[in-house]
């Protein structure tokens, strides 16, 4: 590995990523640690997860400790987006459920969106809008805390993303992600821990 990512050498990271992927990786993990008041020092609760770069038909997925990204078509928005499903998950889904219950959203009827996943009507509610960047049938509680952090870490592409999707922040009286109640709500993790 460069040797300018000398500091990753602590944490685990299998399959056989390529150069890029991994300094995409390294990159992300260096943007996230930053956002934290005061910032976190190189070897904190990022480290303590494994990374695995392996083929899979998704950008990332993540469980408890461990994120699997694709290193083809890597990018810095997926690693972002992953890890905050790996800090969510490092503490019981609490942060996702407890900004779900601050921002009042929620699934109006969750059977019916199981049985209907089609139907507009039963998607996720997004309660204080807007949704980081728009929402779909596969959006939830830990879905929009991902996509928040990820929003708060990259602003511009996020406002970007929500235009192209038919949800512009302006709709709802924004024209910043950090103004939002989502953006709000990931300052204030992010400055008391």
């Amino acid at each position: 590995m460069n040797s300018r990512f000398s500091f990753y050498q602590e944490m685990s990271i299998d399959g056989k990523p390529t150069a890029k992927a991994e300094e995409i990786l390294c990159s992300a993990i260096q943007k996230v640690q930053a956002l934290f008041v005061p910032p976190v020092l190189p070897f904190d609760w990022t480290c303590a997860v494994k990374y695995k770069f392996e083929d899979i038909p998704y950008g990332g997925l993540t469980n408890r400790g461990k994120v699997r990204l694709n290193p083809r078509g890597l990018t810095e928005w997926t690693v972002v987006h992953e890890l905050a499903h790996a800090w969510d998950a490092a503490n019981d889904w609490l942060i996702s459920d407890i900004m779900r219950r601050e921002t009042r959203s929620g699934f109006p009827s969750r059977w019916l969106h199981k049985l209907f996943p089609e139907k507009k009507i039963f998607w996720y509610h997004v309660g204080s809008p807007p949704a980081p960047c728009g929402i779909d049938k596969n959006f939830s509680a830990r879905e929009d805390f991902a996509e928040a952090l990820t929003a708060y870490t990259f602003p511009e592409e996020a406002y970007r993303r929500a235009a192209k999707k038919g949800y512009p922040y302006e709709a709802n009286g924004f024209t910043h992600f950090h103004q939002t109640p989502r953006g709000r709500f990931i300052q204030s993790i992010l400055n008391n821990g």
